[in-house]
């Protein structure tokens, strides 16, 4: 027979886990806010700031016509046209903050098993989200306000642009939407999608 006391620990138990699923919400939130805020602040770090003349300017080599310039900082692609830079910090950033609300989970392990996986869903999309953004940050960077060094100053993305080449683009005109754009946002769409789907069931 279950008591009156029983019932309300038990409706006490439910109303603590759905107060900490809405708040578990806000969190989702904010680290896809946060995320796009730093993938901002990163294009714009990596096309005003970022000088090492191993890089390329809009395809265009960086000419540095002082024979006594250092060039020990000169490095390769690591990965494709990611630099070492691409990788940490700022891949490794984006992790961090993506996934925020599943190390939560992972961690404290306040929810199951279901909702740590609404949570890797969320980390996937807020991923792929930051950096479609950084990527096309950079070029609004470029397109807005060019650098007078760079050839391509004032072009959104370009069909020789490094965004553009593996996986084609589609031409608008004056500027192209490279395909992957396309297939990052719909991936996102449907893991975020997926994250939110039935986010407030306690089951």
């Amino acid at each position: 027979m279950v008591t009156d006391e029983d019932h309300s620990r038990h409706v006490s138990k439910r109303e603590h886990i759905a107060k900490h699923l809405g708040a578990r919400k806000i969190e989702f939130i904010a680290t896809t806010i946060i995320g796009v805020v730093f993938a901002v602040s990163f294009a714009h770090l990596e096309y005003y700031y970022i000088k090492d003349p191993a890089l390329q300017i809009s395809n265009g080599e960086v000419l540095v016509t002082d024979s006594n310039f250092d060039r020990s900082r000169e490095t390769e692609p690591i990965i494709g046209n990611m630099y070492q830079y691409h990788l940490f910090p700022m891949l490794f950033i984006f992790v961090l903050i993506s996934f925020a609300a599943l190390w939560d989970d992972m961690s404290f392990k306040l929810l199951g098993r279901h909702k740590r996986i609404k949570a890797m869903f969320i980390g996937f999309a807020n991923l792929i989200t930051a950096i479609v953004v950084e990527d096309f940050a950079w070029f609004v960077n470029r397109w807005a306000v060019p650098l007078e060094s760079d050839p391509k100053g004032g072009l959104l993305m370009q069909w020789t642009d490094w965004t553009s080449m593996h996986m084609g683009a589609i031409d608008f005109g004056s500027f192209v939407v490279p395909t992957w754009y396309l297939i990052a946002v719909a991936l996102a769409a449907l893991a975020y999608y997926g994250g939110f789907r039935k986010h407030d069931r306690l089951r």
